[in-house]
């Protein structure tokens, strides 16, 4: 376990778990409430008729497999490619570096956590087992949420099997995320700016990703492009994510934290 420094930093970590919780809940909640409205007979038959009239485009779009997963899953899938589903675990990052990094430089309030035993350094250490223990939690709880919602709606009617692979998919896809945001926060000088940039940034790179199908240029963005990696409907089909992807993701990952620790080394707080 790290050590942390002060009792300024413990309390910051306490109130992100404190959030974190939350968003677990409404990710619970979220879940549920698709895997509920699995059990619609309407619901179902009117996704079977519609599928004949979705436009291929729109197939490419949400990726390979789409059709026979909506046949499959029908709308249980689509809470899995649904924005408010990744929202949540983004959200969490952003709670997880404003608390702990931009809102203490926008304050001044960085000093207390910097000014005893926590160097720079440290700090991002600590910032990075909380965004991968939280980012655990969230895909831990998506799979538990998919294992109950399947349990007392639909039996064994559906296999459970597919959703070890799409959490293990999601949580790489946020650590990836998580690695561009903390390196948004080295940079940035307070929350709102960490949100905005960010947030744009985040939202660019998911048109890109849901383009990047329909144009081929576009799919040489792929390395630099975490959603580019979320690829549900495939693993709902029974794909996997290769070995050498996930250590590739990682990798990178911990590269962005490593680099976003050291631009915040080189940085003069006292100039804001």
């Amino acid at each position: 376990m790290i050590k942390i420094g002060n009792t300024h930093l413990k309390q910051s970590i306490k109130g992100i778990w404190k959030k974190t919780l939350v968003l677990c809940a409404a990710l619970f909640i979220f879940l549920m409430l698709f895997a509920l409205m699995g059990t619609s007979v309407n619901i179902q038959d009117s996704i079977i008729k519609d599928m004949d009239d979705v436009p291929p485009v729109v197939q490419k779009m949400f990726g390979e497999g789409f059709l026979e997963v909506m046949l499959k899953y029908g709308i249980i899938a689509v809470g899995y490619i649904h924005p408010f589903l990744l929202a949540i675990f983004i959200v969490f990052i952003f709670i997880a570096v404003s608390q702990m990094v931009t809102s203490e430089v926008a304050s001044g309030t960085i000093g207390f956590t910097l000014s005893k035993a926590v160097s720079r350094k440290r700090l991002y250490l600590n910032l990075a087992v909380v965004i991968i223990g939280g980012l655990g939690l969230l895909a831990l709880f998506t799979f538990i949420s998919s294992l109950v919602g399947i349990a007392l709606f639909h039996g064994p009617k559906l296999s459970a099997a597919p959703f070890v692979s799409l959490t293990w998919n999601l949580f790489l896809v946020m650590l990836f995320i998580a690695g561009y945001i903390v390196i948004f926060a080295a940079i940035s000088d307070s929350g709102k700016a960490l949100f905005t940039w960010g947030g744009v940034m985040l939202l660019v790179l998911y048109l890109l990703s849901l383009a990047a199908p329909l144009w081929k240029p576009l799919t040489y963005l792929k390395p630099i492009n975490p959603f580019a990696y979320y690829e549900a409907m495939k693993v709902l089909m029974g794909g996997r994510i290769g070995f050498s992807t996930s250590i590739s993701i990682i990798v990178v990952s911990l590269a962005m934290f490593a680099f976003a620790a050291w631009l915040f080394s080189r940085r003069d707080i006292s100039s804001g």
